[in-house]
């Protein structure tokens, strides 16, 4: 669960490689909406998307994000007023929106909201949580999942349901997080032990497992699960080689392959058809002054993983750089630079 970041450059020959390997399969093709940005912010990113193809996100200026439902082409501010940071993170099939508002500039202590209706209200449990609590993943009965901070160092996954926070622990945790929940009511995350054990687990039935590790690896992260309960994740090795996407299902980890030269490869989203987008990073090739390296995003194809850059048209403008969600439908949600290196989210959609 606690991953960094790596990134870097795709090799010339690699990306030719995947034109025309692309071509030759025949593989889908996808329309490119740009999802745009509140007045007065020139950023935007996204960070769930529904059924209907609406989006969760925020939009950003220099100075602050706030929280941005993107939806028929409206771009709306739902960040709480007077917050200094606000961000959308999930959103379910009615439109209903959860995230965080932050309304201390020094300290981060995130306040949970949800969204609905028009209104936004604040659901975090100063009780169980005293130092805020940042939702990651939300199902279509309203329920909520993430991380609840009992310090600002000590946090333990948890879920929100009709109208209550519960502490989800593990009650040994030093740390842990919730970050995916499907309509079956499966929660997945990772957690860190007061013991120093660390792992991911999956939450049903009221009972919490951990998620077995495959022979050769060294641990395994979890994203997302679809309502079949699959799983995509990484898989990360024993032998130090890169990590490799991932699929959990049925008891079993599946390596879905790496794009050559990635430092790791993350499978970030599955739909319920098992279709499978993720990001890969490339190592820094620019240290004075500190230039970060590149991120490839792909979908999983029968051919291997497949950058999306080459699915789209050449002349849209972007450069897509993450992939963040895929739908029932197919759409994928990704985040992109724009011709003058501006980031935006935007929404593919099969052809």
């Amino acid at each position: 669960m606690f991953t960094i970041r790596i990134s870097g450059w795709l090799t010339g020959m690699t990306l030719l490689w995947l034109l025309v390997s692309t071509a030759r399969s025949g593989a889908q093709q996808y329309n490119l909406k740009d999802l745009g940005a509140l007045s007065g912010n020139s950023v935007s990113k996204g960070f769930a998307l529904n059924n209907e193809g609406q989006a969760a996100g925020d939009s950003s200026s220099p100075t602050a994000a706030i929280g941005t439902l993107f939806s028929g082409g409206k771009v709306t501010n739902i960040g709480a007023p007077g917050s200094s940071v606000s961000v959308a993170t999930a959103i379910n099939d009615s439109g209903e929106v959860a995230g965080w508002n932050s309304f201390n500039s020094a300290t981060f202590t995130p306040q949970a909201f949800l969204f609905s209706s028009g209104s936004t209200d604040n659901i975090t449990s100063s009780s169980l949580f005293p130092s805020g609590a940042e939702p990651a993943g939300m199902n279509n009965s309203g329920d909520v999942v993430g991380t609840g901070y009992l310090t600002n160092a000590n946090f333990h996954a948890f879920l929100y349901s009709g109208g209550k926070m519960t502490d989800l622990g593990p009650a040994n945790a030093y740390q842990a997080s919730a970050v995916a929940i499907n309509n079956s009511g499966q929660i997945i995350g990772g957690y860190y032990l007061n013991s120093g054990a660390a792992g991911e687990f999956l939450f049903t039935g009221g009972k919490m497992t951990t998620l077995p590790v495959p022979a050769g690896a060294s641990a395994v992260s979890a994203f997302a699960i679809n309502d079949s309960g699959e799983i995509a994740g990484s898989i990360f090795f024993a032998s130090g080689a890169p990590a490799h996407a991932a699929k959990f299902a049925n008891g079993v980890w599946t390596d879905l392959g790496a794009i050559s030269g990635a430092s790791s490869t993350r499978a970030t989203a599955i739909n319920i058809s098992g279709q499978i987008v993720g990001t890969a990073f490339f190592p820094q090739t620019q240290y004075h002054p500190p230039k970060p390296g590149k991120h490839v995003p792909f979908l999983v194809a029968s051919s291997g993983l497949v950058n999306l850059n080459s699915l789209i048209s050449p002349g849209t403008g972007f450069t897509l750089t993450d992939a963040v969600a895929i739908n029932n439908s197919g759409q994928i949600l990704c985040d992109a630079n724009n011709a003058s290196g501006i980031e935006h989210t935007v929404l593919l959609t099969p052809k």
